[in-house]
């Protein structure tokens, strides 16, 4: 128990990087200053095949906000699904948007941050590990960007219910 507790204050500690970058629906993001939420979700996904794992964090999360389920009962939560497209050449970023914006729904655009900056500091803000990828990387922070929960295990209900327990005890206490 003691361990919890020292990880728990460890990763109270944690921030993300100062990013800005400009999501699918035209907007421009700057994390974590444009955070409005008391609790912000952020699925983090580092290459091309991560697409799957974020994809099935990002729905859950997303029916929850918008419906009666778990994180929904709390409006003070909100989300961001972040592509990394760093390591993908400058001249091919253009037609990977493209796509990217053409599989994703409008009503999603505002969520979605492709970013092409500060790979490295995201890695290390979310424990980034050789041995998982393409894995999806979530967070939980607050509106000054401290990570408050992490996981890059594949979605599963538990962990999912763990998520949703953090979000409205970070929601209420900063609310």
């Amino acid at each position: 128990m003691k361990l919890c507790a020292l990880l728990a204050a460890l990763l109270l500690t944690l921030t993300i990087p100062t990013t800005t970058g400009t999501a699918l629906d035209g907007h421009t993001v700057t994390l974590p200053h444009d955070l409005t939420a008391p609790a912000t979700i952020l699925i983090l996904g580092f290459t091309h095949a991560s697409s799957d794992a974020t994809t099935a964090w990002e729905k859950p999360i997303r029916a929850s906000l918008a419906s009666t389920a778990p994180i929904a009962t709390t409006p003070t939560i909100d989300y961001y699904d972040i592509a990394f497209l760093q390591d993908a050449p400058a001249f091919i970023r253009p037609a990977i948007l493209h796509n990217i914006r053409k599989q994703v729904p409008d009503t999603l655009k505002p969520h979605f941050l492709p970013l092409t900056t500060n790979e490295s500091a995201w890695k290390q803000a979310s424990n980034f590990s050789l041995s998982a990828p393409d894995a999806g990387y979530v967070l939980l922070i607050d509106r000054a960007g401290n990570i408050h929960w992490q996981t890059h295990e594949p979605f599963n209900p538990a962990r999912f219910n763990e998520l949703s327990t953090a979000a409205h005890q970070l929601a209420a206490s900063t609310h």
